[in-house]
């Protein structure tokens, strides 16, 4: 059975700043997360960077059946197609690197917001936070009866 991974670009418009989560589970049960602010970026690029460093801890810890969900249709596609044009090619460059290594099998797919509330509420408690992305065993307790 594969481990899938919710991820979650969060954008702040007043601050202009962003944050990053995702939750990795398998059979339903919590294996790994990830969170922190990113600082400036547009809600896009968030997401961009979420799937970066969600790909990055799963390849980082041998979890190489992966479906990865996002509900950032646009991401999907940008990573799916071989445009150069966006200003963050070198971030989606990245990212297809990642899912040029040797998995055994990985996906990414489109999900609603109504099942990625636990990689929403990562990425908020982050926002604002310094001191880049952290991985964790488990979630943060401030959250964890949100997961």
């Amino acid at each position: 059975m594969a481990y899938k991974l919710n991820v979650k670009g969060v954008y702040d418009r007043a601050t202009r700043s962003a944050s990053v989560g995702g939750i990795m589970k398998k059979n339903g049960r919590w294996v790994r997360g990830l969170g922190g602010c990113i600082g400036l970026a547009d809600p896009l690029t968030a997401e961009l960077w979420a799937i970066y460093y969600g790909l990055k801890m799963a390849w980082e810890r041998n979890k190489n059946y992966l479906v990865l969900f996002s509900e950032c249709r646009e991401a999907i596609t940008i990573i799916r197609n071989d445009d150069h044009s966006y200003p963050m090619a070198m971030l989606v460059d990245m990212i297809r690197m990642l899912l040029g290594e040797n998995w055994t099998s990985v996906d990414i797919q489109h999900t609603h917001a109504d099942a990625n509330g636990g990689a929403n509420a990562v990425a908020g408690y982050y926002l604002g936070h310094e001191g880049g992305i952290r991985e964790m065993d488990e979630p943060p307790e401030a959250i964890s009866h949100l997961i």
